[in-house]
């Protein structure tokens, strides 16, 4: 985790990390093995398939100790970081196809009317639950 390690805070530490799902390169893969038959539109294909992987793989999601942090994209980068404390809901959309592969968008609702979608995740009930479990333990305590 390149951009999580790199703006940890002192004493902050990873609790649980996500990932978008590998859903997401289906579309690419088929497209691909469509143009591998139609001919020349094969290089169009990889190329396709080459940036939603890069895409895919450069994408970074952590709960800590203390927030949220998430980041993707490559070329224009887009980062959330939310202070636990400041987390007011929780949403998760999934279809039928998402529920019954494990993958889905997660919505935080943090203080002051932001929120955040985190779209394609995996397994996102578990990181909700990791979310829900750090932002109330210091009601725990």
């Amino acid at each position: 985790m390149g951009y999580v390690d790199n703006n940890l805070m002192d004493g902050e530490r990873v609790i649980a990390t996500a990932h978008i799902h590998p859903i997401v390169l289906v579309g690419p893969v088929i497209v691909t093995l469509i143009c591998l038959i139609g001919g020349p539109l094969v290089i169009l294909g990889l190329i396709w398939l080459a940036i939603v992987y890069w895409l895919y793989s450069s994408a970074e999601f952590a709960v800590t100790n203390r927030r949220i942090i998430a980041k993707w994209g490559v070329i224009t980068r887009h980062s959330v970081e939310m202070n636990l404390d400041k987390v007011e809901g929780i949403k998760i959309n999934q279809g039928i196809i998402g529920s019954k592969l494990g993958y889905g968008t997660l919505i935080l609702n943090g203080t002051g009317g932001s929120h955040e979608s985190f779209p394609n995740i995996a397994n996102p009930m578990a990181f909700r639950q990791k979310i829900l479990e750090h932002s109330t333990q210091d009601l725990k305590e």
